[in-house]
């Protein structure tokens, strides 16, 4: 009951008592204030969800179909949906990317690096400590024996370890995107572009052997039909049967590497062989070699330089090193710690302010500078290697073009010359003076001649792929290199790619 001679014993009856200890309102105010804030924290706490892996499927893999309706919409938005007549190797290799699925983890690496960008740019926590004691005996003038702390500690980074952090984290994002980039080169306008055009040779490769072997067993029928009639000897005819049966052997050979072609191209697409292996396959033409091949040099080089995807990540790793290295340049100054705080010592409020130096007495961090120096340096040869190698292949790929084109010139006068023994033989069958079996003879080499130049010509459009490729730059004019940040998941198949996006260069 309150005493109505005590003004102030109201007060006290309404408020907390405790052992003796008689906090104010204030103090219970603001302790209800923290726990509400405390709850509201949990609250907002992220549960943990399982993320089982899919079972393995080998039905998901053979279902894969270049005739699926989500990769013509892929190709559709690239430009690249007219295969009516045959499929271009820059089609496929747009297909590549919406099937191959060595894509997600460089994407999943990106998410990672963007992740870590959140984590970087975090302050460092506030950490808070509360302590109650109890004395065996009240002290002399003490109201209580029991005495209540709270205390709080404050972090300052010192040396800008924050700094350090963040740009660290922006160029392991940069790298990340860079490298998912790359990948995406590789496997889309390097692997996938040369396997189709391999396969494209070895289809027409097929086609001339077919044609010279029917030639030649025409024409083992014709010496056949001389040897009876006694007008050549039976070498003549040993040799004729011995053109066929390599004729025979080497068509089914070029079948077999037919099938090993087709094959590279299913693996490039990570798609099942018999979606490709009656797939229809075209180039517009056979291109001469790219006409950039005959330009100096430096020229190149400096293009190759700016436009690889795998130059750009090298950078950007050495960036990475940088950032390690300022790191733990940042990280041999010592933080300050302020730790603010109240007490309730026996009845008596008492105010406390500490100031500590996490990690003082360290030895200036030496031996993680020394490390992320080393690694500095180490990145530094690998930017240097890296480019040393985009020259080598540069060089190398302008002097293949140039040569395949030399070759395919000299072809072509090989076959005009064929041509025109052919015309004069056939001129003198019709005026009597031969038969047919000169006529057949004239014929063969005929195709021998087309046949090299049909092989002189795929050397020069697997040059020109190849030195396209080395430059780094889509052919313009054509299917578009598709903007990643547009590439989305299509199926369960495709590879998702994050909202990352970097200009392709053009020609």
């Amino acid at each position: 009951m309150a005493n109505p001679r005590c003004p102030h014993s109201r007060h006290v009856s309404s408020s907390i008592t405790w052992g003796g200890l008689r906090p104010s309102r204030a103090v219970v105010a603001r302790a209800s204030l923290v726990l509400v804030a405390t709850l509201t924290a949990c609250a907002r706490f992220q549960r943990y969800t399982p993320a089982p892996l899919a079972e393995p499927s080998v039905e998901r893999f053979l279902h894969r179909n270049l005739d699926d309706s989500t990769v013509q919409q892929f190709l559709s938005a690239q430009n690249a949906s007219d295969v009516a007549e045959g499929w271009t190797p820059q089609q496929l290799a747009l297909a590549a990317l919406f099937f191959h699925p060595a894509l997600r983890e460089q994407v999943a690496a990106v998410h990672l690096a963007r992740a870590a960008e959140v984590t970087a740019n975090a302050l460092q926590d506030v950490t808070a400590s509360a302590e109650v004691s109890r004395a065996n005996r009240t002290d002399e003038g003490k109201s209580t024996p029991w005495s209540v702390s709270l205390t709080s500690g404050l972090t300052f980074e010192t040396g800008g370890k924050r700094a350090a952090r963040r740009a660290r984290a922006r160029a392991l994002t940069l790298a990340a995107t860079l490298r998912l980039q790359s990948e995406a080169w590789r496997i889309g306008a390097v692997t996938t572009t040369q396997a189709s055009v391999h396969a494209i040779g070895a289809d027409r490769e097929m086609d001339d052997a077919e044609r010279e072997h029917t030639a030649l067993s025409a024409l083992l029928t014709l010496v056949r039909a001389r040897y009876g009639e006694g007008r050549v000897t039976l070498a003549d005819v040993a040799q004729a049967e011995s053109d066929e049966r390599l004729a025979l052997v080497a068509a089914v050979e070029i079948r077999r590497m037919r099938t090993v072609a087709r094959l590279q191209v299913a693996r490039s697409l990570s798609v099942p062989l018999r979606a490709v292996d009656s797939l229809a396959l075209r180039i517009d033409g056979f291109p001469p070699c790219d006409p950039r091949a005959s330009v100096d040099f430096d020229s190149l080089g400096a293009l190759a330089l700016r436009t690889r995807y795998d130059m750009g990540a090298a950078l950007a790793d050495y960036a990475v090193a940088e950032g390690d290295m300022r790191v733990e340049i940042a990280r041999q100054y010592p933080d300050l710690t302020i730790g603010p705080g109240i007490a309730w010592d026996q009845g008596i409020l008492r105010w406390i302010l500490s100031l500590s130096t996490p990690g003082f007495l360290r030895s200036l961090n030496k031996g993680p500078i020394a490390e992320a120096r080393a690694r500095r340096a180490a990145q530094a040869a690998r930017v240097e290697t890296t480019q040393d190698s985009i020259l080598i292949a540069v060089d190398s790929a302008a002097a293949a073009c140039r040569g395949a084109s030399r070759a395919a010139e000299a072809t072509r006068a090989l076959v005009a010359a064929a041509a025109q023994s052919l015309r004069i033989v056939q001129a003198s069958y019709a005026r009597g003076e031969t038969g047919r079996t000169e006529v057949a003879f004239a014929r063969v080499a005929m195709l021998r001649a087309t046949r090299s130049q049909h092989a002189a010509e795929q050397r020069m459009v697997e040059a020109s792929a190849a030195f396209v490729s080395a430059l780094g730059a889509w052919p313009a004019g054509g299917p578009r290199w598709p903007d990643l940040i547009s590439l989305t998941t299509l199926t369960d198949t495709a590879s998702p790619v994050p909202d990352t996006h970097i200009d392709r260069p053009r020609e």
